[in-house]
């Protein structure tokens, strides 16, 4: 099959990249010391094949009046066609702290290196992103992986699970039916499930919210600090292996940890050693 190829400068600014490709996958890869965007648009089935000329690659050079003008690259794929979805492989090498707005359907997208400010939206395709300033990120089936977020991130999902690394700012998720994990939050949290699982491994932020109804939570407190539990469950069990004087002290709370839920089991712990930024 052809293949569209462009080769992009991109010197100034780190650019700011849109992709929208319904099914296929989108790669975008953010390297250190980079000074072009390489894009590749590869068609994966016949469908593709016939409306490779017409996928829309747009660019916009930067302002050499405007210093902090950044190149802006658009890419469109067509929609379906006479009952026929066309899928295309869309990869981006790009310089590191791109802004990233991706929307698709059914196409896998992953997100490779330091990004800034990145928006996924997805139906029922998988979207992974290993590093953003700030996130946001909607998805229906699909799962969703995060590593780093320097600052806020808000995440909502129907089934899809939800795996985050670390967040360093105010984080947020709504979902359904899916399960999700945090390994380490320092903001406020707020989480609401169905019947999702909830875990957070190590907390550290002023607040950690989390409604479920049948879900089972846990959460991990970092050491040192004094915490205030406010815990409700209709039915399920609730724990607490705080060490002594963990939730009962004088004085303003560290963290607090407010929990609901009516058949789910509550659980709150130390977290372990959590590893240094």
């Amino acid at each position: 099959m052809s293949v569209r190829q462009h080769h992009i400068s991109a010197a100034g600014p780190p650019p700011w990249i849109e992709v929208r490709n319904p099914a296929g996958s989108v790669t975008v890869e953010a390297v250190e010391g980079a000074n072009l965007l390489d894009v590749r648009v590869e068609p994966l089935n016949a469908a593709a094949e016939q409306l490779l000329e017409v996928v829309e690659v747009e660019v916009s050079d930067a302002d050499p009046d405007q210093v902090d003008s950044p190149t802006r690259l658009r890419i469109a794929v067509p929609e379906r066609r006479l009952m026929r979805t066309p899928e295309f492989a869309v990869r981006i090498t790009t310089p590191a702290g791109a802004t990233a707005r991706v929307a698709v359907a059914s196409a896998d997208v992953e997100l490779r290196g330091r990004f800034a400010r990145t928006e996924l939206t997805g139906a029922s395709g998988n979207l992974t992103v290993d590093e953003a300033t700030d996130l946001e990120l909607r998805t229906a089936s699909g799962s969703a992986r995060a590593g780093t977020v320097h600052d806020r991130a808000s995440i909502g999902a129907a089934s899809g699970n939800i795996r985050l690394g670390r967040v360093d700012g105010a984080l947020k998720v709504r979902t359904a039916s899916g399960d999700v994990s945090v390994e380490h939050v320092t903001g406020a949290t707020s989480i609401k499930t169905a019947t999702g699982d909830v875990t957070v491994a190590a907390a550290a932020g002023e607040a950690v919210q989390v409604k479920t109804a049948s879900g089972n939570v846990s959460v991990g407190v970092v050491p040192g600090l004094h915490v205030w539990l406010d815990l409700a469950s209709a039915s399920g069990r609730m724990t607490s292996d705080l060490d002594e004087g963990g939730a009962d002290f004088g004085g303003r709370p560290d963290l607090t940890v407010t929990l609901r839920s009516a058949s789910g089991d509550l659980r709150i712990g130390r977290a372990g050693a959590v590893p240094a930024v």
